[in-house]
């Protein structure tokens, strides 16, 4: 074989090295974002609520939802190690008080829920986490989460501020749910036009009976079930 022949084969071959080197996840990293206890949200008590609330000169609206399904991963042995989740709501469950602004808020003009019937969060990392709080049986954190927020059939990245408590099982969390139970709430804002809500064609309602801004509060509870395999 001569020599060029040779350079070739030699370059190729670091060639394929590198590509499956720069192509294989680091395997710790992997590992670590792995770790935890997986806390299922869905309280069959219907305690879990999220509470969206609209200012506007004409009209302030608050609305609830007790329909809150999906997962959070948090790794109590070791709080600053990545965790992420999903929650969603159905949009037919939104409920302000009043029928027919159920009823509006439901249609195409608004959130359009046969089109895009639900709201989610996917929290993809952990930015911040601070220590509040730990005795033997509980653990409470500050913590900043950074994710997607998908509503109207728009996703945009958000952040939001929080706070969590992770609680041991014991004989007074079992009165709630089994196994440990993680708490979380947070607040945070969306803007209406970042996700297209626009309001009914022709009528200038956003702004005057509608907040530009809807304010969001989540208060929620999940129980583990098992170390997350995903």
């Amino acid at each position: 074989m001569n020599t060029p022949k040779i350079l070739i084969i030699a370059l190729m071959a670091i060639l394929l090295i590198v590509s499956s080197a720069m192509a294989q996840p680091d395997p710790q990293k992997s590992s670590q974002a792995k770790k935890g206890l997986r806390f299922e949200i869905n309280d069959p008590t219907g305690r879990n609520a999220i509470t969206f609330k609209s200012y506007a000169p004409l009209e302030d609206i608050v609305g609830t939802t007790n329909e809150i399904t999906g997962y959070l991963i948090f790794d109590p042995n070791n709080p600053k190690n990545n965790g992420y989740g999903e929650l969603t709501v159905p949009v037919a469950s939104l409920n302000t008080g009043i029928p027919l602004r159920d009823e509006h808020l439901r249609s195409e003009g608004w959130l359009n829920a046969i089109k895009y019937p639900e709201i989610k969060l996917v929290i993809k990392e952990i930015k911040d986490i601070k220590e509040v709080k730990t005795t033997e049986e509980t653990a409470t954190y500050d913590i900043n989460v950074a994710g997607d927020f998908s509503l109207h059939g728009k996703t945009r990245p958000i952040e939001i501020s929080g706070r969590i408590t992770y609680l041991k099982e014991n004989e007074a969390t079992q009165k709630r749910l089994p196994g440990d139970l993680l708490a979380a709430r947070a607040d945070f804002e969306i803007s209406l036009a970042d996700y297209g809500v626009t309001g009914p064609a022709g009528m200038d309602i956003i702004g005057s009976k509608v907040g530009e801004i809807i304010s969001i509060e989540v208060s929620i509870m999940g129980n583990s079930v098992s170390k997350t395999t995903q």
